[in-house]
């Protein structure tokens, strides 16, 4: 019995999967359009109705991942604590775990496309950091209002705790544990931010 074709949604998980698969097991430069149809088991004309560009696949990779990890958006996850360093540490394990579901092979993907200055992809990483300043900031007028800073983060100070993060994550392969995070935290960001 041939097994049905795939549709809408499960066609789409199909191809995504299919695409980390090829950069789990083969690396990055062999997620071509090609090889991801053929592990999907569609035609490249499908993939190409959906994705203009394998960055475009890339980046809708990541979505999904990020997605399936967090099920909304880092801004709706994050729950204020009672402490400027306690906000700090909860939002960095949340954008950890987002990290973590992209994966280190797919983050360096993800740099190396950057690295190739790929306008669509540098659009969507401006998109991520307007959202990540968005959180900083309510991060910084809570700190205000409990009286722990009397200034605001610069632009720097805002997108610093991410870019530290993900930097991390490369470099050790995705190893960041919690008290990483609590020592990044205590070490170098709020001496940054109580400045």
């Amino acid at each position: 019995m041939a097994s049905e074709r795939k549709r809408g949604d499960q066609l789409e998980i199909a191809i995504l999967e299919a695409a980390d698969e090829i950069i789990q097991t083969l690396g990055y430069e062999k997620m071509t359009f090609q090889n991801v149809a053929k592990q999907a088991n569609t035609s490249r004309t499908v993939i190409y109705r959906r994705y203009e560009t394998p960055v475009d696949l890339l980046h809708g990779l990541v979505q999904y991942k990020s997605k399936q990890i967090l099920g909304g958006k880092m801004m709706d996850l994050f729950e204020e604590k009672e402490s400027l360093r306690a906000d700090l540490i909860a939002v960095m394990e949340i954008f950890q775990r987002i990290v973590e579901a992209i994966g280190p092979k797919v983050l360096s993907a993800l740099l190396f496309e950057l690295r190739q200055r790929n306008e669509s992809l540098q659009l969507w990483l401006n998109e991520a950091q307007e959202s990540n300043m968005k959180l900083m900031k309510r991060i910084q007028d809570s700190a205000i209002n409990r009286g722990e800073i009397k200034h605001e983060f610069s632009k720097i100070q805002m997108i610093l705790p991410f870019n530290l993060l993900r930097l991390e994550n490369v470099l050790s392969g995705g190893n960041v544990t919690r008290a990483y995070i609590v020592q990044l935290v205590d070490e170098v960001l709020m001496p940054v931010y109580l400045s």
